[in-house]
């Protein structure tokens, strides 16, 4: 969702922005019933899951989401949203999961809204389809980083990449999927420092 959000900011109020650093996520209207979204759907559907209020520390919810997130960096990734208060021992998520849950088809889309109402829901779709940019587009240095081993930036999209930020690098970490800081953590680093060194 970061992605998505750096990127809609970067669209609105480009003045704003002085460079732009997106991870594996597109500027195309993904499907919740596309295996790679699939995933992500999943792993919020897990994390809802999760009853707290049974367990008594971030261990209990570590060993919960084990069987639907295998992925070590990720359940890691994930347990960093979760917060144990210390009076009262209770846990809670830092996030609004529920929330996510409940619009993440919403979330799926690349709807961005400018000042005067309109949208651009016309947005191209994630099989490469057309669309526009409805006129939003981001002209400063944008890095787009994808995992080798995600589906969620593909060949059909560099149309999209193209049409709303023109002045773009693509690149991908061979070793990670679509969490790529929590997969990949020193290449993502390495990567990104040199890209702002630059």
């Amino acid at each position: 969702m970061g992605g998505k959000v750096a990127k809609a900011a970067a669209l609105l109020h480009p003045d704003r922005v002085a460079g732009l650093v997106v991870m594996d996520i597109a500027p195309v209207q993904y499907r919740c019933d596309e295996p790679h979204w699939g995933s992500v759907k999943r792993t919020i559907e897990s994390i809802v899951s999760i009853p707290l209020d049974q367990c008594t520390d971030k261990r209990d919810v570590d060993r919960a989401l084990r069987s639907a997130v295998q992925d070590p960096a990720l359940r890691a990734f994930v347990m960093t949203n979760l917060d144990q208060c210390r009076d009262s021992g209770s846990l809670r998520w830092k996030i609004n999961v529920e929330a996510i849950a409940r619009q993440l088809n919403d979330i799926a889309g690349f709807d961005v809204c400018p000042s005067d109402g309109s949208s651009i829901k016309q947005s191209p779709a994630a099989d490469g389809g057309s669309g526009g940019s409805g006129g939003l587009v981001y002209n400063g240095d944008t890095l787009f980083i994808k995992g080798g081993a995600s589906k969620f930036v593909q060949n059909s999209h560099v149309d999209a990449i193209s049409t709303y930020f023109p002045n773009y690098l693509l690149t991908s970490i061979r070793s990670a999927g679509h969490w790529i800081h929590a997969e990949a953590p020193e290449p993502t680093l390495a990567m990104l420092k040199r890209y702002l060194d630059r």
